[in-house]
């Protein structure tokens, strides 16, 4: 079974595809599984700086095009269409997270951390003149007050964005840098019952060490997402359920209305 819980459409600022474009695609590919999780950024809305206005998703036309593609679809596609959402989380974006989200029938919400210091991370302007160590400091403990948000969430996403486009030399994030802090993160995500998410868009994340320290501490439960914009579904699925059987893994959650079902790592 091949799933995928964590892809963008042209809802997303930075998606491109339509709904049904994107379970063609899926069936395609003999998906089984697709959950649909565009991006939720309050900071673009109230104040947070991007360096291109990104467009805030209107989320009545988001589930208005999802039904039409869900109907589409038929009983006998092979592949179960869910609902969900990447909720930005900032401090500052909580309260309209908690009036927002309950009032759309979700099945998945994501949790991320884009926004640091005010800044969305995936822009160069977001480093200038902010050593490393207090950037990537602040992230992690964005990350970890995250995790207390006050509106329900399934899945701890792209633990380690802060890397992606960080311009250092070194843009590593290690466990020996900031151990407690990543301690915390991880205890709290297995505490609170949430899924550690394996994103593959353009680099895995969270990286080989802190998956492996997440798996010893006694986290179990771990969701795929490809993180897809522009048709990458399922990318580098075979590779990372080979990975995540020798760490020990042994099944994928996948939620239903924010009911987690398992779905065993298949071997390839």
């Amino acid at each position: 079974m091949k799933i995928d819980t964590h892809v963008h459409t042209r809802n997303s600022a930075d998606g491109r595809d339509s709904i049904s474009e994107i379970c063609r695609q899926a069936v395609e590919k003999g998906i089984s599984f697709l959950c649909t999780t565009d991006h939720l950024d309050y900071d673009l809305k109230y104040g947070g700086h991007a360096a291109v206005p990104w467009k805030h998703i209107d989320l009545d036309e988001y589930k208005a095009e999802w039904l039409e593609a869900k109907e589409a679809l038929g009983e006998d596609s092979g592949l179960e269409l869910r609902f969900g959402i990447e909720a930005g989380w900032s401090k500052k974006a909580e309260k309209h997270l908690e009036e927002l989200l309950p009032r759309y029938d979700f099945d998945q919400v994501i949790n991320s951390v884009h926004f640091v210091l005010g800044w969305d991370v995936y822009f160069p302007q977001a480093f200038w003149f902010k050593p490393k160590k207090r950037l990537y400091s602040q992230y992690l403990k964005n990350v970890l007050e995250s995790l207390d948000a006050p509106y329900e969430y399934d899945v701890v996403a792209h633990f380690g964005y802060v890397t992606r486009n960080a311009p250092y030399k070194d843009k590593s994030l290690n466990y020996s840098d900031y151990p407690e802090l990543f301690d915390k993160i991880l205890l709290k995500v297995i505490e609170k019952g949430k899924a550690l998410e394996i994103n593959t868009h353009k680099t895995w994340y969270p990286t080989d060490e802190i998956l492996r320290r997440y798996y010893a501490l006694g986290g179990r439960k771990i969701s795929f997402g490809s993180d897809s914009h522009r048709g990458q579904l399922c990318e580098d699925y075979e590779k990372v359920c080979a990975y995540l059987l020798d760490i020990g893994f042994t099944h994928f959650s996948v939620f239903r209305k924010h009911v987690e079902s398992l779905v065993e790592i298949p071997r390839f």
